[in-house]
C-alpha cells in the first residue's frame, strides 16, 4: 500500500506566506508584515508536525539517498554533503510535496563537539552541540535539541542589532535557517509592533 500523500495545504500556505512577509516589507507596511510573519511561522509549524512522525532520524550521506525519500521526517545531512546540499535537499522534498526538517553536521571539531549548519537568505548560520552517543542513529531528541540551539543563536545574535528594522530585516534574513523555531517569529512580531509604536 503506497504511504498516504502529505496535503499540499502547508506548502501553499508557506509560499503565500513567504511572499505576503516579502510584500509587506518592501511597502514597509508593519501591521500586514506582523500579521504575514505570524501566518508563516503557523504554516512551517504544520509542516514541522507532519516531518515529526515518529519516525527515527535518517542520515543522508549522498544526492542519491536524498533523492529515494518518499516520506516525511527528519534528516541528517553529513560529510561528504555540506550546508548547501543539505538547502538543496529541502527544496527538491518541498517540491515533492514531502514534510522535512533537515539539520547539517559539519565534522567533529579538535574539542570533540559537532557543528550544526544552516543556509538562510545570504547568511549561514553555525552552531557547536554535543556529538550524538551514537553517529548513524541520533535520536530525534538530539536532532530537536541541535535545532533549537541554531534558533537560540539567531535570536541571541538579532538583540545585540541596534534599531527596529535593523533587527528585524536580520531576523527575516535568517528565518529560513531556522524555519521552525517559534521564538524567532515572536521577535520579529514584536519588532514590527516596536517600529509601529515609534512611527505614529
Amino acid at each position: 500500500m503506497a504511504p498516504p500523500r502529505t496535503s499540499k495545504a502547508p506548502f501553499t500556505n508557506e509560499k503565500k506566506s513567504i511572499s505576503a512577509v516579502d510584500q509587506a516589507r518592501s511597502a514597509q507596511d508593519w501591521k500586514t508584515l506582523s500579521k504575514a510573519i505570524h501566518d508563516l511561522s503557523d504554516s512551517r509549524q504544520a509542516l514541522a508536525k507532519l516531518a515529526k512522525n515518529g519516525r527515527r532520524v535518517q542520515v543522508i550521506e549522498s544526492i542519491e539517498d536524498a533523492d529515494s525519500i518518499k516520506e516525511a521526517g527528519r534528516f541528517l545531512v553529513r560529510p561528504p554533503l555540506v550546508g548547501r546540499d543539505a538547502s538543496l535537499i529541502h527544496h527538491a522534498l518541498k517540491e515533492k510535496g514531502v514534510a522535512s526538517l533537515i539539520v547539517c553536521r559539519e565534522p567533529t571539531t579538535k574539542l570533540g563537539l559537532c557543528p550544526i549548519v544552516a543556509l538562510g537568505s545570504g547568511v549561514t548560520v553555525r552552531v557547536q552541540v554535543d556529538e550524538p552517543k551514537n553517529n548513524d542513529k541520533p535520536t530525534c531528541a538530539w536532532f530537536d535539541h541541535a535545532i533549537d540551539e541554531l534558533g537560540a543563536h539567531v535570536v541571541e545574535e538579532a538583540e545585540k542589532q541596534e534599531g527596529g528594522e535593523r533587527r528585524l530585516d536580520f531576523l527575516l534574513a535568517h528565518l529560513p535557517a531556522i524555519a521552525t523555531y517559534k521564538p524567532a517569529y515572536l521577535l520579529a512580531v514584536a519588532c514590527c509592533k516596536a517600529i509601529m509604536d515609534r512611527t505614529k
